[in-house]
């Protein structure tokens, strides 16, 4: 038929592997929220379906018997700190790196990056051993200066590259206005680069928000653990009925997608800010 456009087979077969892979991200949610509102007879019956009704009472044990949203509140705060810590000394850091060069400062820089490839279980005993003679072992301080130094390689490769970018007039005519260091950081580098920061403070808050090894070290009490660490006892708890489990997962699982879905327009001008330059 005329106007019509003929489909390529390679068209074809991009969309199949990309519609398998995108089937292979979507179905474990699925799988979660589905189970997590079913007794657990009824996911014996039929694990993969959609519930009869949904069951709130999973959550309601989660949140009466598991108390699980002290510990929810714990990864919160720690996760928040960590974020917000990050983003105020990786812009400063960052600024500095891109437009204030000073002799060794390509030295520092390089020490820095190279960081990132130093393993965390090679460092976190020592850090057990540091922080139990400071008296901050199950104290959420501990695990926020572990992130904070975690992070800080990472965040500022990404924004000394973005902050490159930015056109030296801009920051020049920001000083003849009488804008200081502060000034410029705060009227120039951070409205222009918040694609970046947005990409770097959701990369942050996901490491800290699921990370496992650190909290489990440095956190021991039950009421000072974070979400992540908390939920591994579902496993041996309520071993026999998933759906808790399931309950249990899917609340650890909300802030992390309530995080992307907060800065989603931010992430999507960062890859094409990337993407252009």
């Amino acid at each position: 038929m005329k106007g019509l456009k003929r489909i390529r087979p390679s068209a074809v077969a991009i969309f199949l592997v990309f519609a398998v892979l995108a089937a292979t991200f979507v179905f474990p949610f699925y799988y979660m929220f589905a189970n997590a509102f079913k007794s657990t007879p009824e996911y014996y019956k039929n694990d993969f379906k959609l519930p009869e009704r949904f069951d709130w009472s999973n959550f309601a044990t989660m949140i009466s018997q598991f108390r699980i949203q002290v510990n929810l509140l714990n990864s919160l705060f720690i996760s928040a700190c960590s974020v917000l810590l990050t983003a105020l000394l990786g812009i400063v850091a960052s600024y500095v790196f891109a437009k204030r060069p000073f002799r060794g400062s390509e030295a520092i820089y390089l020490v820095i990056v190279f960081s990132m490839f130093m393993p965390n279980q090679v460092t976190i005993i020592p850090l057990y051993f540091l922080y139990s003679k400071l008296g901050l072992i199950n104290t959420p301080y501990a695990v926020i200066i572990c992130y904070l130094a975690a992070s800080m390689p990472s965040t500022i490769m990404l924004l000394a590259a973005y902050f490159k970018g930015i056109p030296d007039e801009i920051c020049e005519a920001a000083v003849l206005d009488g804008c200081g260091f502060i000034g410029i950081v705060r009227n120039v580098i951070y409205p222009m680069g918040k694609p970046a920061i947005a990409v770097n403070a959701t990369f942050v808050f996901l490491r800290t928000w699921n990370d496992f090894l650190t909290p489990l070290v440095l956190l021991t009490k039950k009421e000072s653990q974070t979400v992540v660490v908390a939920l591994s006892a579902l496993v041996s708890r309520y071993q026999s009925d998933p759906p808790y489990q399931m309950a249990g997962l899917t609340i650890a699982t909300v802030p992390a997608i309530i995080m992307y879905l907060f800065f989603q327009k931010y992430l999507v001008e960062g890859v094409n800010a990337g993407s252009i330059k």
